[in-house]
């Protein structure tokens, strides 16, 4: 660790950080990283990442590739180190997997903004041409090879604030609002919006109500991901069909909620497996 950039600045730099946490199994490395802040706001701290980067999961490591990848935190001034905005940008990444998957994207831009009653953080990510998995992108071969947009809008409320005592009192979400979750891969399009709360358990509880347009071209990823089977597959667009041609509708457009009760995920009547554990 060294420091230098006194007395405009303070610039911190580390060689090959690593940083782990054994009881969860997951961890972050790098040959480097440099962290400045100017010597007259150093509650605004900005993070130079180095090109090639890997995040350790409990069942995989993932390494992380970029021509350029910044980030910054504002914090407000004071000892308790509340937080108030953070960004993160990046150009040309790549994700490879231990477990053999890879993806990318071409632009990664990431926000939030503490709101005004302090517990709630607006959240923005917006990707463009993204490189799906090469498993996933063959079995959609009707698609373009890259995803052109995804995008959320977003906002999290927690039951305290995000400070430097967070760490000793772990925070818990209590509520997710999905403004706009939407996505744009060819002619296939998804939007998306609504509201999950936390249950006594942590785990989501509430519904996004999806709309996918042409959504036949997407089928295919359900095999691929081994959501259904091959056999079943048929029989799920059949249904679906039904349901878009329900009430007169266009049957090009899905109108589907994601709903998550008792546990269970469900696409409308399709099952798909344990609720995300928000806590």
């Amino acid at each position: 660790l060294s420091v230098g950039g006194f007395p405009g600045r303070f610039d911190v730099s580390l060689t090959a950080p690593h940083l782990a946490d054994p009881v969860a199994g997951t961890g972050w490395s790098a040959p480097e990283l440099l962290v400045t802040a100017l010597a007259y706001d150093p509650w605004h701290l900005i993070a130079i990442f180095p090109q090639t980067q890997t995040v350790t999961l409990p069942y995989q490591a993932v390494t992380l590739t970029a021509d350029k990848l910044l980030g910054s935190v504002v914090f407000a001034p004071g000892t308790a180190l509340t937080l108030q905005r953070t960004r993160l940008s990046g150009t040309n990444l790549a994700l490879g997997s231990t477990l053999g998957w890879q993806a990318g994207a071409g632009q990664m831009n990431f926000a939030t903004t503490v709101l005004a009653d302090a517990l709630s953080h607006e959240i923005g990510l917006e990707m463009l041409q993204v490189a799906p998995d090469p498993v996933l992108r063959a079995a959609v071969p009707d698609l373009p090879a890259t995803i052109g947009r995804l995008h959320l809008d977003a906002a999290v409320t927690f039951d305290g604030p995000v400070d430097r005592m967070a760490s000793a009192r772990p925070l818990q979400v209590t509520v997710v609002e999905v403004r706009d979750l939407s996505g744009t891969w060819g002619d296939a399009t998804l939007s998306g919006s609504g509201r999950i709360i936390a249950d006594a358990l942590g785990r989501a509880e509430g519904e996004i109500d999806l709309q996918l347009n042409h959504w036949r071209k997407l089928m295919p990823l359900l095999v691929a991901t081994g959501t259904v089977t091959a056999e079943v597959a048929p029989t799920w667009e059949k249904m679906l069909d039904y349901m878009a041609r329900d009430g007169g509708g266009d049957p090009e457009v899905l109108k589907l909620p994601l709903v998550y009760r008792d546990g269970r995920t469900s696409l409308g009547p399709l099952p798909l497996g344990p609720a995300p554990q928000l806590n």
